[in-house]
């Protein structure tokens, strides 16, 4: 690439003279931090935004933190044409959403992004209000946009891969299917961006299945809880 060269010795981006270290989760506001990225120098952005309906999980004893912006749809807009800039020729994008406010997003994606599809995560649980007078919904949409084949041809657009238990954030999502979506849209020493880390997930398996990643997360708590559980994958991309 002409716009960025990587360190392998230090996995890092050169960015007009400072370094943006790959393989770390990264405590920064994402689209300040996207910023910084070179032009179409990212392989896959593969991530979990807030969901828009001020979400904060009272079920388990323990409560989770309101998660940040989850009210707030102003900075869409520049999040997509961020990802937009940096995606190289080669991409995917694959963004998680309930059904709340979907068609807000599915509404800048298809003006900036060449958009796909929506696949469909279904899990094994169901959500715990509004239990008289709706249906209980047990699936997650995953907007899908890209510019290449799949890896490996061509799968169902239903991902049936169970929930995690949540412990270390609401919206966790399982390693098992991150891996997948990571082996149908990259390969090996690929560049993958993940704007919400959120706990871990996305890092670890990029880590185990030897992708680079840039990790951002802006809650202080789950970047702590990020790198912790780096540390413990026993793949190792940095050995």
């Amino acid at each position: 690439r002409v716009s960025c060269f990587l360190v392998v010795a230090g996995y890092s981006f050169y960015l007009i003279g400072n370094m943006l270290d790959l393989n770390k989760v990264h405590h920064w506001d994402c689209i300040e931090l996207m910023r910084l990225i070179p032009d179409k120098s990212i392989d896959l952005v593969l991530t979990d935004p807030p969901y828009w309906m001020e979400f904060q999980s009272w079920y388990r004893k323990e409560k989770h933190l309101k998660i940040d912006n989850d009210n707030n749809m102003d900075w869409v807009e520049d999040f997509i044409l961020e990802c937009k800039r940096i995606i190289s020729d080669e991409w995917h994008i694959y963004l998680f959403f309930s059904h709340h406010n979907i068609e807000t997003i599915l509404w800048f994606v298809k003006k900036h992004l060449r958009y796909k599809s929506i696949l469909i995560w279904e899990k094994n649980n169901t959500w715990m209000w509004d239990l008289e007078w709706d249906y209980a919904p047990k699936f997650e949409f995953i907007i899908f946009c890209g510019g290449k084949k799949l890896n490996n041809g061509r799968d169902p657009n239903i991902l049936k891969f169970d929930r995690t238990d949540n412990e270390l954030h609401p919206t966790q999502k399982p390693v098992i299917m991150m891996k997948y979506l990571l082996e149908k849209s990259s390969k090996e020493w690929d560049i993958i961006i993940d704007p919400f880390l959120w706990s871990w997930t996305t890092a670890i398996a990029c880590k185990e299945l030897w992708r680079n990643f840039i990790g951002i997360e802006k809650e202080k708590k789950y970047v702590d809880i990020a790198n912790k559980r780096l540390a413990t994958t026993t793949v190792s991309l940095f050995s």
